[in-house]
C-alpha cells in the first residue's frame, strides 16, 4: 500500500485539492447568502398568472371594505352603548357587495341578533332624517305573521349614508343553504357552486304555501310587491319557512334578477313576485336556480324536474300566452291544496295598520318618487306656501305686508327643514344643500311724514313718494334690499 502512494503521490495531492476547493465554495456561499439576506427585499411576483393577480387584488380590496365596514358597525354600537355587544364580524352571507354581516348580543334579551349594515341605495325614495327613521321603524313592527321574519329595528345613519339592520339570528340558515346542504356560516362564494338536492314533493308544497301565505299578507297589508323573492331570503327556523328581505324595496335596493324581469314584464309589473315565485319553486324541485338570464323557462329546464306535479305548477306559473296568474290565483291551485298550516292556526297574523306618514311613505316607494320631508309632520303644525297672484307684486291696502321666500329643488332632494341650520363657514366634502332663507317680511310705512324727514328729491320720486302716501296701486316697485 506503502509502496502505492509513494508512485501514486499526485492522486493524493489532487484529493487534498479538490477537499480545498469544496471548502472555499461552501465559504463562499455561506457569506453571499449572509450578504443578500441583509436586505429586506419584497421579490416581484411575476409569476402568478394575470387573473391570480386580478384575484388578488379583489381580496385586498374586499378585506378593505370588510374593515372599514367593522369601524362602522363599532362606531354604531359606541353609540348604542349597554344595548348590545359586539361578538364578531361574519362572512358575506349574501351576494350584495355593499352589505356587511356581524353577531352581535342583545343585552336586554340575552340572545344573539344578526346586525347588518349596508350603503343608501342610489333610488332611494325615502329621505334620511329622524322623522323617515320613526315610521319606517312602526312600519316595520306592525308585520306580525308567522310565516315572515321579524325586523326587529332599523337605523338610518343620515351622516354616514347607512342603513343598520338588526333582525333575530337563525344559526340554522336559510332554506338555499338546505337545498345544497351547506353550512350559513360560510362565505356566499364558496357555496351553492354544486347542485343540490331536489326536495321531496311534501316539503316543496309546505314550503311554497308558507311564503304564499306570508307575500299574501304583505300584499294585502299595503306593502309593495316584495321583489327579492329567492331561497336566501326564507329562513327556515324549525321546519317553518318565514320570509325575509321585505324591508329592501323600501329602502331602495333591488335583487340580481330585477333588472331581467323589468325587460322582461315591462307592461306587466304585478307579476314579478309571481315570476320570482315561480324561480323558487324551480329551485327547490331541481336543486339548482335558473340563470339569472332566463326569466320565463321552457321545456328543456323542466328535464330536471324529478316530480311532475312541480312542472305542472310551474307550467301554469309561467303561462306561455304570457297571462301569468296573480298571487292569489297560484295559491288557488290544486299543488297548494289541502296544506295544513299549523303555525297560522296557532298564532293568526297581526293586522297591518297603516297611518297616514305610513301610507305616504309606502305610496311614494311604489311610485319610485323622492318623498319630501314634510311628509312625515304632524298633522297639528301648518306649512303653508306663499302665493304670489301675479308676477308683479302690488300693495292693496295701507296694512299690506310683502313677504319673500325661496323654494329650493335640487334633484329631486327635498330641502332642509327649518330645524336644520346650516352654517355658509363650514365646508364639507360633500356638496351641502343650503336652507331656505327665513320669511322677511317689510312693512310699507303708511303715516305721513314730515316736511323735515322728507329731503329734497327729483320730480319723478316726489311723484312715487306721493302715491305712495295715497295708496296707489303701483305699476313697476323697485327691488327692496335686505341689509
Amino acid at each position: 500500500m506503502n509502496e502505492f502512494w509513494r508512485d501514486n503521490y499526485w492522486v493524493a495531492v489532487v484529493i487534498a485539492l479538490s477537499g480545498v476547493v469544496i471548502i472555499l465554495v461552501i465559504i463562499a456561499a455561506v457569506i453571499c447568502y449572509r450578504r443578500h439576506s441583509r436586505y429586506d427585499y419584497t421579490p416581484l411576483q411575476e409569476y402568478l398568472s394575470l387573473p391570480a393577480k386580478l384575484q388578488k387584488e379583489k381580496k385586498m380590496e374586499r378585506n378593505t371594505i370588510r374593515e372599514t365596514a367593522l369601524l362602522n358597525c363599532q362606531f354604531y354600537l359606541r353609540a348604542h352603548a349597554g344595548k348590545y355587544t359586539f361578538i364578531e364580524q361574519l362572512p358575506d352571507l349574501g351576494s350584495r357587495v355593499d352589505r356587511h354581516w356581524f353577531l352581535v348580543r342583545y343585552r336586554s334579551q340575552s340572545k344573539n341578533m344578526l346586525l347588518s349594515v349596508c350603503n343608501r341605495a342610489t333610488n332611494c325614495s325615502i329621505p334620511f332624517n329622524s322623522n323617515t327613521h320613526k315610521v319606517l321603524r312602526e312600519l316595520l313592527k306592525c308585520i306580525k305573521h308567522p310565516y315572515v321574519w321579524p325586523v326587529v329595528d332599523v337605523d338610518l345613519l343620515e351622516e354616514q349614508e347607512l342603513v343598520v339592520l338588526i333582525q333575530n339570528y337563525n344559526p340554522k340558515g336559510s332554506l338555499k343553504d338546505y337545498i345544497y346542504n351547506e353550512r350559513p356560516e360560510r362565505d356566499w362564494d364558496c357555496k351553492y357552486g354544486v347542485k343540490g338536492r331536489g326536495l321531496a314533493i311534501k316539503e316543496i308544497q309546505m314550503f311554497a304555501r308558507q311564503i304564499l301565505e306570508a307575500l299574501l299578507y304583505l300584499q294585502e297589508g299595503g306593502l309593495p310587491q316584495h321583489c327579492h323573492v329567492q331561497a336566501g331570503n326564507v329562513i327556515l327556523d324549525k321546519g317553518t319557512c318565514k320570509l325575509s328581505g321585505y324591508e329592501n324595496i323600501l329602502l331602495g335596493h333591488t335583487s340580481r334578477l330585477f333588472p331581467n324581469l323589468c325587460k322582461k314584464l315591462k307592461q306587466i309589473p304585478q307579476a314579478f313576485d309571481t315570476i320570482a315565485f315561480g324561480h323558487l319553486v324551480y329551485e327547490m324541485g331541481a336543486g339548482s336556480a335558473l340563470e339569472d338570464t332566463v326569466i320565463i323557462p321552457d321545456r328543456t329546464h323542466f328535464r330536471l324536474l324529478k316530480h311532475q306535479q312541480v312542472v305542472q305548477v310551474l307550467e301554469f306559473i309561467f303561462d306561455v300566452n304570457e297571462t301569468y296568474p296573480s298571487l292569489k290565483e297560484v295559491v288557488e291551485h290544486e299543488f297548494f291544496q289541502n296544506i295544513k298550516l299549523k303555525a297560522l292556526e296557532r298564532k293568526p297574523a297581526t293586522e297591518i295598520q297603516l297611518t297616514s306618514a305610513m301610507r305616504s311613505l309606502l305610496k311614494a316607494v311604489k311610485k319610485g318618487r323622492i318623498l319630501k320631508s314634510r311628509s312625515f309632520r304632524p298633522a297639528s303644525s301648518k306649512h303653508t306656501r306663499p302665493r304670489r297672484s301675479s308676477p308683479q307684486p302690488s300693495l292693496e291696502s295701507n296694512q299690506a305686508e310683502t313677504t319673500l321666500s325661496t323654494e329650493s329643488h335640487l334633484n329631486n332632494i327635498p330641502p332642509p327643514t327649518n330645524e336644520t341650520r346650516i352654517s355658509p363657514s363650514i365646508h364639507s366634502t360633500h356638496p351641502v344643500i343650503p336652507p331656505p332663507p327665513p320669511l322677511m317680511t317689510v312693512k310699507v310705512i303708511t303715516s305721513k311724514p314730515s316736511q323735515l324727514d322728507v329731503p329734497s328729491v327729483s320730480r319723478e320720486r316726489s311723484a312715487l313718494l306721493s302715491d305712495i302716501q295715497k295708496g296707489t296701486a303701483l305699476k313697476k316697485t323697485s327691488r327692496i334690499e335686505m341689509a
